[in-house]
């Protein structure tokens, strides 16, 4: 089979297609899924290049990626009959889900083992060109339910800025940030993205056009927001402290952010910790059921051009998702 691999840290072009890959045998409680579809994530460069913590104990040569969607093929020897049919897992199931934190294994293959509890069925319903949206969505989903519910916690009436709101996390904050009660959500992006932004349901500031601490000081007369959701960080996380309230959070998703710059000046900070689980994945299905998470695919490309696709991402402004296609 086709898989993506690398042997050293660097730049996109590690990255090799190998043709001749075995088949990997799934565990005992893992599932064997043909990959139809490999969601992108910022944190795959990162791992890439060595500058996430997650590559500090990464066995090279190593796959990557991190989430997909795909096909149920076969299942490990503790998985029986019963017991895939219960959790609705059965050979010819479409699923979709990611990889726990503790599995290093990558996704970005033709076909993959993978630990049963990390996938849920997607519904029959949903047409298979709309499989790309499901591949990008478990990463994001699961980060977004993370940041909102177990992180900052968002209340009735407050309210919100999200850096970053037309990217892949940020089209799942901002409608989960409304759902949780959140009075206004103001979320930055480039101009071009602003209609999308406000079809989420946030006020867009397009920061690429206008000062965006200028605007929220103005919006908010002064006062400052309650809640900053940061996905960007780098240039807006030290910024973001002279417009949160007194007693408001500003919560950072790199994982290796640091924190200190928050804490000198007394407001509050965190970083959320990803909790995967069949029960969250299911959530997010009964979301994009429902049309309250209208989760974007910018761009798909074939599994042969990854580096260009991390290129991409690391050029900081896809909108959405991107996605391979692993059979292509």
């Amino acid at each position: 089979m086709r898989e993506i691999r690398f042997d050293r840290f660097g730049g996109p072009d590690v990255l090799t297609l190998h043709s001749d890959a075995p088949t990997p045998e799934p565990g005992p409680e893992e599932l064997l899924v043909r990959v139809a579809y490999v969601g992108l994530n910022p944190l795959d460069y990162k791992i890439r290049d060595g500058s996430s913590g997650r590559a500090k104990d990464l066995q090279l040569p190593a796959g990557t990626g991190r989430e997909m969607a795909g096909t149920v093929l076969s299942a490990g020897s503790d998985l029986d009959d019963a017991e895939l049919g219960s959790r609705g897992l059965t050979p010819g199931t479409r699923v979709f889900g990611m990889r726990a934190p503790a599995d290093h294994r990558g996704v970005a293959a033709e076909v993959i083992a993978i630990a049963a509890d990390e996938l849920a069925p997607i519904p029959d319903e949903i047409d298979d060109a709309d499989l790309p949206r499901w591949a990008g969505l478990a990463l994001v989903g699961l980060t977004a339910i993370a940041t909102i519910e177990d992180t900052a916690r968002i209340r009735s009436g407050q309210t919100v800025l999200v850096h970053g709101g037309s990217g892949g996390v940020g089209q799942l904050l901002i409608p989960m940030a409304l759902e949780a009660g959140a009075a206004q959500v103001w979320a930055t992006g480039r101009a071009t993205n602003a209609e999308r932004i406000r079809d989420l349901g946030a006020t867009p500031i397009a920061y690429d056009t206008e000062d965006w601490q200028a605007e929220i000081h103005r919006r908010t007369d002064g006062r400052g927001v309650d809640v900053v959701l940061d996905t960007h960080y780098h240039s807006t996380f030290v910024p973001s402290l002279d417009h949160v309230v007194g007693s408001g959070l500003v919560v950072t998703l790199p994982t290796l952010a640091d924190l200190s710059p928050a804490q000198e000046r007394g407001v509050e900070a965190k970083v959320p910790r990803l909790r995967p689980g069949r029960d969250r994945l299911d959530r997010l299905v009964q979301g994009i059921r429902a049309g309250r998470y209208p989760l974007e695919v910018s761009q798909v490309l074939p599994l042969a051009e990854i580096a260009e696709a991390h290129r991409l991402l690391e050029d900081g402004h896809t909108r959405g998702k991107l996605v391979l296609d692993a059979q292509a």
